[in-house]
């Protein structure tokens, strides 16, 4: 494509590609102060030139220099030479430049144009001689002879053609003084030569003046270079663009001031509070701004063993409100409204009461009085999209009214609710129910187009279970419309006072209408729901590895759902209620889950349960394009597109390609960085990618390509690794342990015009945290069955605490850490065998193939308790009653128990691998492997290995825990 810009002083560029035709390698480098040495190898045409057909010598070369940017075009800037091709140099020592300046070069050689050719083919800007006359191409292609082609050539009054073949920059060097301050430093004596030391004058060491010029010229060097990177990043004085992009990188760049001055000031005082946020002073100032005490605030080791991790956070559920009706899902907690009350969590119950009809749909029964005629429009036969009937041809005092019933919510007060539709020909209605004149104003219903009305509440009215009639009386008309029409497209009714004012606890009713909700065991250690945020607690046992949850059956429904009060992912194309898309599971199959993309969706099912956000597909009369509806409220056999207030239509279409609207609406735009490239210049504070790298320029460049390292140059700044970091958090409610299917995650990357950029698979990163535990004394010691009254939950049902146990000792916990208290006795073989706080894979769910990749992580808090004897503690892991592997704090070990009528008689203990003990504070983490065992260390510089050993023994127990033990 062609160059069209604006480069950094101004001049405007149009023109055709900037194809390479001779090519060089151009040097700059500092001589002497004020004084830059160009050096290029002799231009040769470039093996993949586009604009020169054939190898052809070059007859004249030109070195132009220019102080705002690689010069473009051969008298872009001060011509400094220019010679024939038999007496041109390979170097020019500059030395009219101004110290302490940046300058740049480019080496320019001419061609005598070729003659024309019928087999070459030309493109835009290209020189060809014919008959004694100089033609220029105007467009790309074979063509005939230039003289009969005016669509391809014209006559060109230029002799020679010029072609830029390299490119260069140097900045030239002012003298600070560095090497007179340097020499001016050396003692006396080192100074003088073969003359007496009282002389009056000193002469000058000229040797030693010379050897501290080889220092003092690149201090002045780094001086001059270090003054131009100061420039670029002082916020008064550098340019706006850089100006703007700081406020990005700080998060202001929607709030800064009109006037310039103003926005420089307003981005140097962000940053000055950036620079101090998270230091020691800005914490001691908040806390005592917060509480007014002064602390003592000191940096320690992050615990976080990663960023997602550390930016985990849980939904935050309201305060129950007296003044609120909330919406309530039968028989399940999952998707009601559930808010907070007395420190714990409640989920609404009961019955939903809520019905709803499109009057176009053949099953209603509309009936008018007067002379008025009925019509349904769209005829649904031949069309699918929900519409409305019309009373055409109304006058005034003509009704239209439509007869419906309660229902499944039976006969009791209701909230009723219309949606009309507003008509050029649009009249002036009032209604009753029931014969009741209602509450609700003289909706007008024109408009100059036609549109739908929000929805119009008509009122409050005691309905029986069936039977009940609207009616909507004309009562005239807007003095603009045509007529006197009543367009009118659904009805809905909700019932009314259901729980309003019941509280969750210490009423009468709070039973009826609420449930406590427990938390989720299978994803969380605590038992408390989390008192920071309101929900879930954020500490969970998770399989780790890129398949997620092989822990259902097939066939039961729901098999596999994600839970709301899981964190969001965003709202991406439709899905189920976590805004994810999936695709539902059958015998033998696995399951895909997409953040975006295409909408993936099933035809209706009249026995399934719908939850907000699901997308179905209902196409009873097989339409063209099957239309897709999305659910915005619970519900079961509740047939689409009859049911305006539990589905709502949309123009998406299923499962065959991403729908921009969507990911326009829906999805946050990350702008890509462009690739460098050598045919664009680049001005101060471009920012590009290159070799995986962002790179922003410090200099305007041309052809300078970034190191491609995390490392500066003096043209470009290194800004960090070309990656972008997305974080999302997947919650699941787990059936039963039997294997199932695996689910698979998958992202879908677009562009800012919503096309499709390829589809990404993404691992889950979920292990097993062993830094937050909750025990409870209702679980007996046991050494090998699920604990006492242990039961695994059904679908929709929440599970009991997780089944820790305890093993020769107790454990207590304190705010997530957990320590041994006590041992059971004083056998000190049982000391040795090691007290244990357990749990087995398969009492929470099946792990993978013969635990591949599994993973612990545990952080020393502090050392064991050694007052009676040498101790140590660590994870143990392929444990059972008889043996177990540990990994302590300075070895990993294989122990094996001989027990006598469950008494421990002897303990075996084989030492693998040794290594420094571990720090307090630091974090170790096992990979257990069918064949090998990996130990790592994670401190402040990442992690660390300390044992990578192969070993089968007792590779299919399924015990992990913490274990500490009298060393054997």
């Amino acid at each position: 494509m062609g160059v069209y810009e604006l480069d950094i002083y101004a001049k405007t560029l149009y023109g055709a590609p900037l194809f390479v035709s001779f090519e060089s390698s151009v040097t700059v480098e500092q001589r002497e102060y004020g004084a830059l040495e160009v050096s290029w190898d002799t231009p040769l045409q470039a093996a993949a030139s586009q604009i020169l057909a054939g190898v052809k010598p070059w007859t004249r070369l030109r070195l132009v220099r220019n102080s705002y940017g690689v010069p473009e075009t051969e008298d872009d800037g001060w011509i400094i030479l220019e010679a024939s091709a038999a007496d041109t140099p390979n170097g020019f020592l500059d030395d009219t430049v101004v110290p302490g300046k940046v300058y740049y070069y480019g080496v320019f050689v001419s061609t005598a144009p070729d003659a024309w050719s019928s087999t070459t083919t030309y493109y835009p800007g290209d020189l060809v001689t014919y008959n004694t006359h100089v033609y220029i191409a105007t467009q790309a292609g074979l063509s005939g002879a230039p003289d009969l082609n005016p669509s391809y050539w014209a006559l060109s009054g230029i002799s020679e053609q010029w072609s830029r073949c390299g490119g260069g920059v140097g900045l030239s060097v002012a003298d600070f003084g560095n090497s007179l301050l340097l020499y001016d430093n050396i003692p006396r004596p080192y100074k003088v030569e073969s003359v007496e030391t009282t002389a009056s004058t000193i002469p000058v060491n000229d040797q030693l003046f010379r050897f501290c010029r080889l220092f003092g010229f690149f201090f002045d060097v780094m001086k001059c270079e270090n003054d131009q990177l100061l420039r670029m990043n002082d916020v008064l004085t550098c340019t706006d663009q850089q100006v703007s992009l700081l406020a990005q990188e700080m998060g202001i760049a929607d709030r800064q001031p009109t006037l310039p001055e103003l926005r420089r000031t307003y981005v140097r005082d962000a940053a000055l509070i950036q620079r101090d946020r998270g230091s020691i002073s800005s914490t001691s100032t908040l806390i005592k701004a917060a509480t007014g005490w002064d602390a003592d605030v000191q940096i320690g080791y992050n615990r976080l063993h990663d960023q997602d991790e550390g930016a985990f956070a849980s939904p935050a559920y309201p305060q129950w409100s007296r003044d609120t009706v909330y919406y309530s899902t039968a028989n399940s907690q999952l998707y009601s409204d559930i808010v907070q009350y007395t420190g714990d969590l409640y989920a609404a119950i009961g019955t939903p009461r809520w019905e709803s009809a499109y009057l176009s749909y053949t099953g209603s029964n509309p009936t008018r009085t007067g002379s008025g005629a009925i019509t349904r429009t769209p005829d649904r036969v031949a069309d699918p999209y929900p519409g409305y009937v019309r009373l055409r041809g109304a006058a005034v005092g003509d009704t239209l009214t439509e007869t419906f019933n309660a229902a499944g919510g039976g006969a009791g007060n209701y909230n009723l609710l219309i949606v009309a539709v507003a008509d050029p020909a649009g009249g002036i209605v009032t209604a009753t129910v029931n014969g009741i004149a209602s509450g609700m104003a003289p909706l007008d219903l024109y408009s100059p187009s036609r549109q739908l009305i929000p929805i119009t509440p008509v009122g409050n009215f005691g309905l029986t279970a069936a039977g009940n009639t609207l009616a909507l009386t004309v009562t005239g008309k807007n003095p603009l419309s045509m007529g006197y029409d009543i367009t009118i497209s659904y009805w809905m009714i909700q019932g009314g006072g259901i729980n309003l004012n019941v509280p969750p606890a210490g009423d009468s009713l709070s039973a009826t209408y609420w449930q406590k909700v427990n938390p989720n065991s299978l994803q969380d250690t605590l038992t408390e729901s989390n008192p920071t945020s309101g929900g879930y607690g954020s500490w969970n046992i998770q399989l780790p590895s890129s398949v997620t949850n092989p822990d259902v059956v097939p066939g039961v429904a729901p098999d596999w759902w994600i839970s709301p009060q899981g964190a969001r992912s965003g709202t991406q194309s439709p899905g189920n209620g976590n805004s994810l898309n999936y695709i539902a599971k059958t015998a033998g199959t696995s399951r895909d889950l997409f953040l975006a993309g295409p909408v993936k969706a099933q035809s209706w099912d009249s026995t399934a349960t719908y939850f907000p956000g699901q997308a179905v597909i209902w196409n009873p009369l097989n339409w063209g394009q099957a239309p897709v509806y999305l659910a915005s409220a619970q519900s079961v056999n509740k047939q689409p597109d009859i049911s305006p207030d539990k589905w709502e239509f949309t123009p998406y279409r299923p499962n065959i390609s991403p729908e921009t609207s969507r990911i326009l609406t829906d999805a946050v735009y990350t702008p890509k960085v462009p690739t460098w490239t050598s045919t664009k210049s680049y001005s101060k504070g471009s920012r590009v990618s290159w070799r995986g790298h962002l790179y922003e320029a410090a200099l305007p460049s041309f052809g300078i390509f970034p190191s491609g390292y995390s490392t500066d140059t003096r043209w470009w700044r290194w800004c960090g690794l070309n990656v972008q970091r997305y974080t999302f958090s997947l919650y699941h409610n787990r059936s039963v342990t039997s294997a199932g299917s695996d689910v698979r995650l998958y992202v879908y990357w677009y562009d800012g015009r919503g096309s499709n950029g390829g589809l990404g698979f993404a691992a889950s990163d979920a292990q097993l945290l062993f830094d937050r535990f909750e025990t409870e004394s209702s679980y007996p010691q046991s050494t090998g069955s699920s604990p006492s009254g242990y039961i695994k939950p059904n679908p929709g049902q929440q599970g009991v605490p997780l089944p820790w146990n305890v093993s020769y000792g107790s454990w207590a916990s304190t705010r997530g850490v957990v320590r041994p208290i006590s041992w059971n006795s004083a056998s000190t073989l049982e000391h040795k065998a090691g007290r244990i706080l357990w749990f087995y894979r398969n009492w929470v769910y099946d792990p993978p193939a013969s635990q591949q990749g599994e993973q612990a992580y545990v952080t020393f808090l502090s050392a064991p308790d050694e007052s009676a004897a040498a101790m140590e503690h660590g994870i143990a892991f392929r444990y059972n009653a008889t043996s177990y592997w540990l990994a302590s704090r300075d070895r990993l070990t294989y122990t094996q128990l001989t027990l006598t009528s469950n008494a421990v008689t002897a303990v075996n203990a084989t030492v693998v691998a040794t290594w420094t003990p571990i720090a307090y504070g630091e974090r170790m983490r096992v990979r257990n492997r069918t064949g090998d065992i990996l130990v790592e260390v994670r401190g402040t510089s990442g992690w660390r290995t300390l044992a990578n050993v192969s070993d089968t023994r007792n590779n299919t127990a399924l015990g992990y825990g913490l274990l500490e033990r009298v060393r054997p």
